[in-house]
């Protein structure tokens, strides 16, 4: 039985993930967050713990031969570090850059084993455009990610949402520092489907780039309902996007009363261009909630790494573990029939 820790297991997500284990007797699931609070399940192999990760000593409150899933952004780079120290390994699920290249930072020249981009976006659809950037004419991605508003999405989710809206990104273009909704693009989320408007965004994309090979990859978030969408176009022309991004509890407990509309499904389309602009093909997909997709991507990537002998050690990428069949095989084993692509 392998020690595995779930730093945020109380959350959307690792309630979600807890679940998913229940017919896995070969973990011993340790399910941390900062308060107590039991999920409901059938394996009898789980510990909850109550931690404060941001305690300095929190890594002695953790097991020493833990596979640990880091579901927080409230988890510091230290913690990690400490862990990858002690030859540990660490998946991480986060969307926002910054924080994946301050763990990618802390694993500089540690024995440990660090996998970033471990579920939906990034994560699946990372493996999506990774499988297209193979293709040498590719020059220019474009990943586009719909989030349904068919239920009201965990804390942690919402605020990410609301942070990421002023959160400015280097244009792959340029280079020079704009906010999210300057370029947005339209995004046609299945076949014979009129394109839906989404809204360029930073999100991190280590693995994607074959080979060291240069890409313009570039971003967008969507939600549906589209009308959504275009209101949070109106309200980036308008500049507010710094101020959500800055008051990111108060919008979501804002969000949490208005009504759950739209379909409770996630959509990925990433699409790759040549040097002239046109389309040369796209990987499609369509799932549904977004929580039991990364959960489930999760357990995935875990069931490949347990089945390999490779171990990468330092920072590397979902890419170096998976690839798109595998994942969603995986899925569709965990999930099916919600899988469509």
């Amino acid at each position: 039985m392998s020690n595995l820790v779930i730093l945020g297991g109380s959350g959307d997500v690792g309630s979600r993930l807890v679940r998913l284990l229940s017919d896995h007797q070969e973990w011993k699931v340790w399910a941390v967050s900062r308060r107590n609070r039991a999920v409901e399940t059938a394996h009898e192999n789980v510990v909850y713990t109550a931690l404060d990760v941001a305690r300095p000593d929190a890594a002695h409150s953790l097991p020493d031969d833990a596979m640990v899933v880091n579901l927080t952004e409230a988890t510091p780079p230290g913690l990690v570090a400490e862990i990858l120290a002690r030859g540990g390994t660490v998946l991480d699920t986060s969307a926002t850059p910054s924080y994946v290249h301050a763990l990618i930072r802390a694993a500089d020249g540690t024995n440990g084993c660090l996998v970033t981009g471990v579920g939906t976006a990034p994560g699946l659809s990372t493996l999506m455009a990774a499988a297209l950037a193979s293709d040498k004419r590719v020059e220019t991605l474009r990943i586009g990610v719909e989030l349904g508003m068919g239920r009201h999405y965990g804390q942690a989710a919402a605020e990410w949402f609301f942070r990421t809206l002023g959160q400015p990104y280097d244009d792959p273009v340029t280079g020079r520092s704009v906010f999210p909704g300057t370029h947005p693009w339209r995004f046609s989320f299945a076949q014979n489907e009129a394109p839906r408007l989404a809204l360029d965004v930073a999100f991190p994309d280590e693995g994607i780039h074959p080979g060291g090979l240069e890409l313009r990859v570039h971003h967008y978030l969507a939600v549906d309902p589209p009308f959504v969408t275009r209101l949070f176009a109106v309200a980036q022309r308008l500049r507010l996007g710094r101020w959500m991004s800055e008051h990111p509890r108060q919008m979501t407990k804002l969000s949490q009363w208005l009504p759950q509309f739209g379909q409770l499904r996630t959509r990925i389309a990433a699409v790759a261009f040549d040097c002239e602009g046109k389309e040369i093909a796209a990987n499609l997909f369509e799932g549904g909630d977004q929580a039991d997709l990364t959960a489930a991507m999760i357990l995935v990537t875990l069931e490949a790494m347990r089945s390999s002998d490779a171990r990468h050690a330092g920072a590397n990428s979902i890419v170096d573990h998976l690839d798109l069949e595998q994942a969603l095989s995986g899925l569709r084993r965990h999930l099916d029939p919600m899988i469509t692509v």
